[in-house]
């Protein structure tokens, strides 16, 4: 999203707060934008999923207000979110899942030799 996008949506974004100013809102927004816009390059790869009632319910309340676009874009922000969340987690576990995928291109590569 470049700054022209920003500058476009930055009509779109509500955001709730005390009574702190415009200019304290206006701050809010734009790091919001920059989150949002930092957060959702290079989506090209489409899911499918299940969610229960009450997360879409939360979902479509940010489009509805939209702070998103559509649904998609709002899974995408909260799936990525979830994985910064967690960044320990997936570097405890990447080694292992490298060298699961190593062993099995191995097996397959054992296997077209036999054949």
């Amino acid at each position: 999203m470049d700054e022209k996008e920003i500058e476009k949506d930055k009509e779109h974004i509500v955001v709730c707060c005390s009574e702190e100013g415009a200019e304290m809102k206006e701050k809010v927004r734009e790091k919001v934008l920059l989150k949002l816009s930092e957060r959702l390059e290079g989506r090209g790869n489409v899911v499918m999923t299940r969610l229960n009632d009450e997360d879409l319910k939360q979902i479509d309340a940010l489009v509805e207000i939209e702070a998103f676009k559509s649904r998609s874009e709002a899974a995408a922000f909260f799936i990525k979110e979830g994985i910064q969340a967690r960044q320990d987690l997936f570097e405890k576990v990447m080694p292992t899942v490298d060298e699961i995928r190593k062993l099995k291109e191995e097996a397959k590569k054992s296997l077209n030799v036999v054949s």
